[in-house]
């Protein structure tokens, strides 16, 4: 499950770096930077707390280390770049997050983070618990996966524009599709006497029904505020 774990989230990865390719608008994808940035710090970290673990001089390895060794400096460079292309001002067909859905975010985020940060500083207390078969190399990577939509919700909710998280909404969408396929076909690596299988698929199907809800809603909102701009003026 962890290798399949790891596949949703790069594929997830490919979508939001395509997008990054072909969008125009600099904050339309700018705040997933951040959350990648913390991503790599942990993978590189994970590398060498665990430096003995891998097969030295192999391609899989020089190709993971090297990867892992350039994008912590590379990625927050870009944002720092380009940063300065975002306005920080809604676009014509925009709206803020209401304030009861920010703090969501930041609940949700916050809860994310705090577990991301307990599994990579107490990786053997994760593996006694975790709902499927860990070890520690692989409890401090999958850490670095669940604080990549933590720090994502904290970034989205401290922007608060629609148009600024849709691409990052989006992919993690993604990832929790890819997510919930990966649990169907690896549900015998799951320990199903373990009470937390059954948080983890009931946090992903929920968490994918909340950003659906979500989408809706500020859909909706959009939408009537255009509405409200079209209508004519009244006569002086």
């Amino acid at each position: 499950m962890t290798a399949m774990l790891m596949g949703a989230g790069y594929g997830s990865a490919i979508y939001f770096f395509v997008r990054v390719l072909t969008e125009r608008r600099w904050h339309r994808v700018g705040l997933g930077f951040l959350p990648i940035t913390v991503f790599t710090w942990m993978m590189l970290g994970t590398t060498f707390l665990h430096w003995g673990r891998f097969r030295h001089g192999s391609f899989p390895f020089d190709l993971w280390f090297w990867i892992y060794l350039v994008t912590p400096v590379l990625v927050p460079a870009v944002w720092l770049v380009n940063r300065r292309h975002d306005p920080g001002t809604l676009e014509a067909r925009d709206a803020r997050f209401e304030a009861p859905v920010s703090r969501a975010l930041v609940a949700t985020g916050a809860v994310m983070v705090a577990i991301a940060a307990w599994m990579y500083l107490d990786p053997e207390g994760a593996v006694a618990v975790w709902p499927w078969g860990l070890t520690t190399l692989t409890g401090r990577a999958i850490a670095a996966f669940v604080a990549l939509p933590g720090v994502g919700w904290l970034a989205i909710a401290a922007d608060g524009r629609w148009s600024a998280a849709r691409v990052m909404i989006e992919t993690t969408a993604l990832g929790l599709v890819l997510l919930l396929v990966a649990v169907a076909r690896s549900w015998h690596d799951f320990h199903h006497a373990n009470v937390l299988t059954y948080v983890y698929f009931l946090g992903l199907v929920g968490t994918l029904a909340g950003i659906a809800t979500l989408r809706m809603w500020m859909l909706r909102r959009i939408e009537a505020g255009d509405a409200v701009r079209s209508e004519p003026e009244p006569p002086a």
